[in-house]
C-alpha cells in the first residue's frame, strides 16, 4: 500500500514585529505591531502558520506595561485576507475548522485586549485584512487607504473570520450586508473616503504613509484619543452593539433575503448563509457568533458552488496577470493609432486607445459633419471622467489633445495600428479594409472591432491579409475587461502579439480565439438566447420563458439583454449563427417582426410601460408575438416547456456549444470560455463562469458523455 501523501505546507509570508514607543504627550508607551509581507512591501497574507504567529507575538504583550496597542501595515497592504491555496486545500480535505479557527484565536486577542487598539489601515484592507481591523476599537486611513471591502461572497464562501458579527455592529445591519453581501457578488470595494462616511474608519489622516507627515499624523490622533478616554470619554469596544433597534435590525435581514432572492435565485448560497449569520449577531456574542461561523464556513466551502466560485477567480486572477497562448514574436511598437468610423463605438475606442496607451489617435469617417461630431463626443467623455473626480481637469485636456479628426488619408499614413468599428456588414468592412490597405505603412496593423463576422473573409482580398487580426472589446468599453483576440486563418504572429500588447497596456484581459462565427461570448449568449425564443415562439409562457433560466443566477434574463444590446443587434449575431450552424440555431418568426416593425424593445420601460395581452411583454412586441406563434405539439422539438425542462435544455444546449467550440479549436480549453463569460458577459463567479455548473448539473455528462473539468 503506498504511503499517504504529506500534507502541504503553508509557510508564513508574515512577518509581526513589535516595538514600544511613547507617542507625543505622553507617558506610557502603546505596543507598535509592525505587519510585512516577506519579501517586505507586498502583499500581507494570513496562512494558518501566519497567524499562529500573530496569535504567539499579541499574546505575548505585557497589556499592564502598555496602554494601547496599535496596528500597522506597509505602504502597499494593511492585508490582503486569506491564502487562497489554503483555501483550496481546504475545499479538496474537508478540513477548515482549524484554519479558521486560527483566524479568531488571533484577531480576538485584539477584541478582548484590556487597552484600547487602533488599526492604521495603510493599504489595502481585504477580507481578513479588514477583519483584522475591526477586531481593534478604532481605525485611521489615509487618502489613498484601499481597496477596503470584504469580497469573500464573491469566492463561494462569507467572512469567517468575525467580520459577519463585527461589522453590523459598527456601521449598522443594513449597510453591514450591503458591503458583505451585495458590494462582494458585484465585485465593488470602498475607498478610504467611503469608508469614513461609512463609519468604517474613525479618521481619514492627510499623510502618506511612510513619511514624517504621517508618523506625525497618526501618533497624534492616537494620543488625542487616548487623551479623550482619560478625560472620561468611553471606550468603544470592538464588536459593541451601536444601538441599532430589534425591528431595524429584522427590516434590514429580511430585506436583503428577500433582494438576494431576486438577484440570485438561490443559485449562490454564501450570501444567505452571510444574511443568517449577520442575523443571529444582533443577540449573539462574538465568540457564540464565531463558533457558527467556523461550522458554517466548513461546510460552505466544500461546496461544488464554492469550488467553481474560487476556480472562476483564481482564473480570472493569473489571466488579467498574463495572458495565455501569447505568440513569440515581437510586435509593432506603437507611436500612433487610428479609428475608422465616428460613431458611438468607434468614440469609445478611440477614448479606450488615447486614455490607455496614451498615444495620439486619429478619428476618419465618410462625412465630415459626422466626423466632426464623434471626435467632440470622444472628448466630452475626459471632461466627464474630470468632471466626476475620475481623473484631473488637465488630465482631461491633455487626452482630448491626442483624439484628433483626419482631414485627410495623409492623417493616416503614420498609423501603426488602425482599427475599425463601421457598420457590422461584411462587405463594408471589406470595402474599408481595401481602401486603408493602401493608404497605411506595410507594416501597420489592421484591426476589426466585429463581434461575430470572419476576421478571415474581412482579409481574403487584401495583398497582406497576415496583419489582420480580429481586436473585439465588448460595451460598455469603460467597464467590461475582456477582449477577444481574433487569429483569422492567415493572421501573422506579429498581429496577433502586437493586439496581445495592446491589450495588456489598455489594461484589458485579452483571450486568444480562433476565427468562427460568434467567436466565444456571443456564440453562447445566442444560444442561450434562441433555446428561449425557440420555446416562446412554440408557446410557452413568455415570462415563464424568460425566467426559466433564473436558478443560474445570471445578471439578466434573456429578454432584458435582449433590450439592453438592442433586438437588431442580437437578432444580427443571431442570423450570423444561424448561416453558420442552421441545425442548432433556429430563425425565429417573432424576432424577424420585432426587426422589422423597428422595436427598440421587447419588454414594458419607464418610457413605454404598456404591457400586452400577457402582463409582460410591451404591448407592440406582444401583439407580434401572436401574429407570429406557431404552436407545436407536446414533445416536437422547441414545444412549449416548463420552467424546469427549459432550463434542462438551456443546459443540454450550452454543453453541445461548448463542446462543438472545443471541438473545433475555437479556443484552447474550457478555462477560456469560463474566462470569456465571466469577464465579457459578467456571468457569476458561482457558475464559475460557466463549465463547471455544466458538469455540476449533468448536462456535459448527457450531451458529450464526460465532463469539462476531469472525472
Amino acid at each position: 500500500m503506498a504511503p499517504a501523501a504529506p500534507a502541504p505546507s503553508f509557510p508564513s509570508t508574515v512577518t509581526v514585529d513589535v516595538e514600544q514607543l511613547v507617542l507625543p504627550g505622553r507617558s506610557v508607551p502603546v505596543a507598535l505591531v509592525r505587519l510585512d509581507s516577506t519579501p517586505p512591501g507586498g502583499l500581507i497574507i494570513w496562512g494558518s502558520t501566519a497567524l499562529e504567529q500573530l496569535r504567539d507575538v499579541l499574546g505575548s504583550i505585557d497589556q499592564s506595561a502598555v496602554e494601547a496597542i496599535v496596528v500597522t501595515g506597509n505602504a502597499r497592504s494593511f492585508g490582503a485576507g486569506a491564502n487562497l491555496k489554503e483555501i483550496r486545500h481546504a475545499q479538496l480535505s474537508g478540513v477548515s475548522d482549524r484554519y479558521v479557527g486560527l483566524g479568531h484565536e488571533a484577531f480576538g486577542v485584539l477584541a478582548d485586549a484590556s487597552v484600547p487598539t487602533f488599526s492604521l489601515l495603510t493599504g489595502q484592507a481585504l477580507g481578513g485584512g479588514l477583519e483584522l481591523a475591526l477586531h481593534t476599537d478604532y481605525r485611521a486611513a489615509h487618502p489613498r487607504t484601499g481597496p477596503l471591502g470584504l469580497p469573500e461572497c464573491r469566492l463561494g464562501f462569507f467572512p469567517g473570520w468575525g467580520g459577519v458579527h463585527l461589522l453590523p455592529h459598527l456601521i449598522g445591519p443594513a449597510a453591514a450586508l450591503r458591503v458583505i453581501v451585495f458590494d462582494s457578488l458585484r465585485g465593488r470595494n470602498a475607498k478610504a473616503a467611503e469608508a469614513f462616511e461609512l463609519g468604517l474608519v474613525d479618521v481619514v489622516l492627510d499623510a502618506a504613509p511612510g513619511t514624517g507627515e504621517w508618523d506625525s499624523a497618526w501618533q497624534g490622533w492616537v494620543a488625542g484619543t487616548l487623551a479623550a478616554l482619560d478625560a472620561g470619554e468611553p471606550r468603544r469596544r470592538a464588536g459593541t452593539p451601536g444601538g441599532t433597534g430589534e425591528q431595524e435590525w429584522h427590516e434590514a435581514v429580511e430585506q436583503a433575503r428577500v433582494r438576494a432572492e431576486r438577484i440570485w435565485h438561490g443559485a449562490a448560497p454564501a450570501p444567505l448563509v452571510a444574511i443568517d449569520l449577520v442575523a443571529a449577531a444582533r443577540t449573539e456574542t462574538r465568540t457564540e457568533n464565531g463558533a457558527k461561523a467556523v461550522a458554517a464556513f466548513a461546510e460552505l466551502v466544500r461546496g461544488d458552488v464554492a469550488k467553481a466560485s474560487l476556480y472562476a477567480f483564481e482564473l480570472v486572477s493569473a489571466r488579467s496577470r498574463q495572458a495565455a497562448d501569447v505568440p513569440a514574436a515581437d510586435p509593432v511598437p506603437l507611436r500612433k493609432a487610428a479609428v475608422i468610423g465616428a460613431g458611438l463605438m468607434a468614440g469609445q475606442l478611440a477614448s479606450l486607445i488615447a486614455s490607455g496607451a496614451r498615444i495620439p489617435v486619429v478619428m476618419t469617417d465618410l462625412d465630415d459633419e459626422r466626423l466632426a461630431a464623434g471626435v467632440a463626443r470622444t472628448r466630452e467623455r475626459f471632461a466627464a471622467q474630470a468632471a466626476r473626480g475620475r481623473i484631473s481637469a488637465e488630465q482631461a485636456e491633455q487626452l482630448s489633445a491626442l483624439v484628433t479628426g483626419a482631414s485627410g488619408p495623409e492623417d493616416l499614413a503614420d498609423a501603426d495600428f488602425v482599427i475599425e468599428a463601421v457598420f457590422e456588414d461584411l462587405d463594408v468592412k471589406k470595402k474599408v479594409f481595401a481602401q486603408w490597405e493602401e493608404v497605411v505603412r506595410p507594416d501597420a496593423i489592421l484591426a476589426t472591432n466585429t463581434s461575430s463576422l470572419s476576421v478571415t473573409a474581412m482579409a481574403e482580398d487584401l495583398r497582406h491579409p497576415e496583419r489582420v487580426v480580429g481586436f473585439h472589446v465588448f460595451n460598455p468599453v469603460e467597464v467590461t475587461p475582456l477582449l477577444e483576440i481574433v487569429a483569422g486563418r492567415r493572421t501573422g504572429d506579429t498581429a496577433l502579439a502586437t493586439a496581445f500588447e495592446l491589450a495588456a497596456v489598455l489594461r484589458r484581459t485579452a483571450v486568444r480565439v480562433q476565427d468562427a462565427p460568434g467567436f466565444v461570448v456571443n456564440r453562447v449568449l445566442t444560444r442561450l438566447f434562441d433555446v428561449v425564443v425557440q420555446a416562446i415562439d412554440a408557446g410557452t409562457d413568455v415570462a415563464a420563458a424568460d425566467h426559466a433560466p433564473d436558478p443560474m443566477g445570471l445578471p439578466m434574463t434573456p429578454l432584458r439583454l435582449l433590450d439592453f444590446v438592442g433586438p437588431a443587434v442580437l437578432h444580427h449575431v443571431d442570423e450570423t449563427m444561424h448561416r453558420a450552424y442552421p441545425e442548432r440555431f433556429a430563425r425565429s418568426p417573432w424576432m424577424d417582426a420585432v426587426v422589422e416593425a423597428g422595436l427598440t424593445h421587447v419588454l414594458p420601460t419607464e418610457q413605454a410601460p404598456e404591457t400586452g395581452a400577457d402582463g409582460y411583454l410591451a404591448a407592440d412586441a406582444a401583439r407580434l408575438l401572436e401574429r407570429t406563434r406557431t404552436r407545436r405539439p407536446a414533445g416536437a422539438p422547441g414545444a412549449p416547456a416548463s420552467p424546469e425542462e427549459l432550463l434542462v435544455r438551456i443546459q443540454d444546449a450550452l454543453a453541445e456549444e461548448i463542446g462543438a467550440m472545443l471541438a473545433e479549436g475555437v479556443v484552447a480549453g474550457p478555462e477560456d470560455v469560463d474566462l470569456c463569460m465571466v469577464l465579457g458577459a459578467n456571468y457569476p463567479f458561482h457558475l464559475g463562469g460557466i463549465t463547471p455548473y455544466l458538469d455540476r448539473t449533468g448536462a456535459s455528462e448527457r450531451v458529450l458523455g464526460r465532463p469539462f473539468h476531469g472525472r
